[in-house]
């Protein structure tokens, strides 16, 4: 099973998951699914990777 992060969008403050293996400390950017937004994990307002 895929490894998942909850990414919080820095522009729109809403939170959604995203593969850890994509885009932790890759510098690949995310798309916000709210609000369109593209920014990378380091630019995320936070960053909860999933503990399972």
């Amino acid at each position: 099973m895929a490894r998942i992060m909850w990414v919080v969008c820095p522009k729109c403050d809403n939170k959604f998951y995203a593969a850890t293996d994509d885009f932790k400390g890759k510098d690949r950017p995310m798309l916000c699914p709210y609000c369109g937004e593209r920014f990378t994990d380091g630019q995320a307002k936070e960053v909860i990777e999933d503990g399972r």
